[in-house]
């Protein structure tokens, strides 16, 4: 596991995606996008008509100034129409106040704690720190309903390390690794606790891993997909997994270009049946990243969304752009911030879209005179919560993309438990 210095840097790093823009409103500002809102419906209804004749996607690109926010829109795949929702954006605490806990930072003793994944609709999986370097760590579940804390299990020290570089859950089992000295090993215990496995070592780094009923899957960061059985054994690799990476089993995906970790995504293989689908993204797309069923990038600055076999392809932009290059979390959620945020408080940290349900809804709130407290961006993709510091204190300013140090509250974690936003 990250220390927590490493946490505040890659905080920080997510910040400075989001981009500060003036938000102008008013009278004005409203015709505006009344405006924009019919020339969009008109180019959408164009855009459908491409795409039924041709069997490609068209790209649409709206530009306009802060009366582009809006506080809920609603998106319907059938007839691709948009519908106006009164703003601002509607608050996740009191639109789903059943999916948002507020998680201890530190236990009595100090030790950092960091929520991992959501394991149903009202538990979270958590990472305990060691007490120090080279002392065993822990993986504890949080129930929001109960508000109680259990542990799971003991995660076998490292030395030199306060924890796991990184924890996924699976159907029945919760995995993890720890890489040093180029060495990496993955570890397994069941969901319902008891002593972690040590399942297999072997070299180099890991780009992406799970856990499936029976196996542990991963890429190693040079691409190529292995699998090795929970029980133990040498890793084998997948057929028809080289040159892929594991987003999610039994998904894995293929970069463009050079492979760079910000090139899009431009074909995804379903490695249990072979079946794989060429992403076509419109010219100009870039950080185009892939679940089993959606993809989202980032077209003109702004936020572009489409299945990931084609089907129904239509490019959005909600006036949103993406917060961090990743795929839809569950498969569903994209976590992105206002193309035109308010640089003196007042507006949300980010904003979720809901892909299947066509909505938004803010997350967090800004505080007035700061540039907002970033979101914790997970790599993994299994992750099923969003987390950030409410308490923490954010830099005014920032110069040359250079902001000060941000202080952390150190006391909470505002958790958003995606499984229970449903419920």
């Amino acid at each position: 596991m990250r220390g927590e210095q490493d946490l505040i840097r890659t905080l920080r790093t997510a910040a400075d995606q989001v981009e500060q823009v003036d938000l102008a409103r008013g009278v004005a500002a409203r015709r505006h996008a009344r405006r924009i809102r019919q020339r969009v419906r008109m180019a959408l209804a164009a855009a459908a008509a491409v795409a039924v004749a041709g069997g490609t996607t068209a790209a649409l690109s709206v530009t306009s100034s802060g009366a582009e926010r809006r506080a809920e829109e609603r998106w319907t795949q059938a007839d691709e129409q948009w519908t106006k929702v009164d703003e601002p954006w509607p608050q996740v605490e009191k639109r789903r106040p059943q999916a948002v806990a507020k998680v201890p930072a530190r236990t009595a003793g100090g030790a950092a704690i960091l929520p991992v994944t959501a394991l149903s609709p009202a538990e979270v999986l958590l990472l305990v720190a060691a007490p120090a370097k080279g002392k065993p760590s822990r993986l504890d579940v949080y129930d929001m309903t109960r508000r109680t804390t259990r542990t799971l299990a003991q995660v076998p020290a490292v030395k030199g390390k306060d924890g796991p570089d990184s924890v996924t859950a699976g159907p029945d089992h919760i995995a993890w690794y720890v890489t040093t000295g180029g060495t990496t090993t993955f570890w397994a215990v069941p969901r319902t606790g008891g002593t972690a496995t040590r399942v297999a070592t072997t070299t180099g780094n890991v780009a992406a891993f799970g856990v499936t009923d029976d196996s542990l899957v991963w890429s190693p960061s040079n691409g190529g997909v292995l699998r090795v059985p929970l029980t133990g054994g040498t890793p084998a690799r997948v057929p028809g997994g080289d040159g892929l990476t594991l987003t999610s089993w039994p998904w894995a995906a293929h970069r463009s270009g050079s492979g760079s970790p910000l090139a899009n995504q431009d074909r995804a293989v379903d490695l249990e049946t072979g079946r794989s689908f060429d992403v076509r993204a419109p010219e100009g797309t870039r950080f185009l990243r892939c679940g089993p069923r959606w993809c989202a990038g980032e077209l003109n600055g702004g936020l572009t969304v489409r299945r990931v076999d084609g089907t129904g392809a239509t490019t959005l932009l909600l006036g949103l752009r993406l917060y961090a290059p990743r795929a839809p979390y569950a498969d569903r959620y994209v976590l992105t911030v206002p193309k035109t945020p308010p640089q003196t408080g007042g507006g949300p940290l980010a904003v979720l879209f809901d892909l299947e349900a066509g909505t938004t809804i803010g997350l967090g709130e800004q505080r007035p005179g700061t540039l907002g407290t970033p979101i914790a961006v997970s790599k993994s993709s299994s992750a099923t919560i969003l987390h950030w510091d409410a308490d923490a204190q954010p830099p005014a300013t920032c110069a040359e993309k250079t902001c000060a140090p941000m202080t952390p509250g150190r006391k909470e974690w505002t958790v958003l438990n995606l499984l229970a936003l449903t419920r």
